[in-house]
């Protein structure tokens, strides 16, 4: 073998060489991804199972009192419910899961005429007004402007769609997101999912 024969083969092995460590790097980060993958999906569940109410005001505290127009312009206020339970919906316009969630929203009213529904929603009047339209809503839609109004503060609204079921006396009785009719069931019937 000739010096000019040789230098194809030691640059094929040379390649080969960087192609078997690029490959085994590949490998290794693979592993390691799916690794911190499953740590941090694990880490999700542990909180998600360690602390199903820590969302919101605590079940057993008195709920703060309201009185906000709706998209109507009548004011509604959480005593205009005493002594009935009602489920407090936490809405926003631009949420793309209370759109899915609207016609369940719309159903659990229809079907649970004992227990009224109360939507206080973040966006315009307009936005909210149409939006009440548009879905065929028969309860109060109230619109707040930000979620720095103080109904929200109040709550501490974790985000939306959040509920609250209120029993006769004023008091959270439940509270969790939901976005089906069966969650929404459920939760009015002391079960949070």
């Amino acid at each position: 073998m000739t010096e000019g024969s040789k230098l194809p083969t030691v640059l094929l092995l040379m390649l080969t060489g960087v192609v078997i460590l690029l490959m085994a790097t590949t490998i290794g980060l693979f592993l390691r991804m799916n690794q911190l993958q499953h740590a941090v999906l694990n880490a999700l569940r542990s909180s998600q199972a360690a602390a199903p109410q820590e969302r919101g005001l605590k079940i057993g505290t008195q709920a703060p009192g309201f009185a906000l127009p709706d998209t109507n312009g009548s004011t509604i206020s959480l005593e205009d419910y005493a002594g009935q339970r009602v489920l407090l919906a936490f809405s926003s316009t631009h949420c793309s899961a209370c759109t899915e969630m609207y016609s369940h929203l719309r159903a659990f009213s229809e079907n649970q005429e004992d227990v009224p529904v109360v939507m206080i929603s973040q966006g315009s009047a307009e936005e909210n007004r149409q939006l009440a339209e548009e879905q065929g809503f028969a309860f109060s839609v109230l619109p707040v402007s930000s979620w720095d109004d103080a109904v929200m503060l109040d709550y501490q609204v974790p985000g939306t769609p959040f509920f609250y079921v209120i029993d006769g006396e004023g008091v959270i009785a439940n509270a969790n997101f939901a976005s089906r009719l069966q969650q929404l069931e459920a939760l009015v019937e002391g079960n949070s999912e």
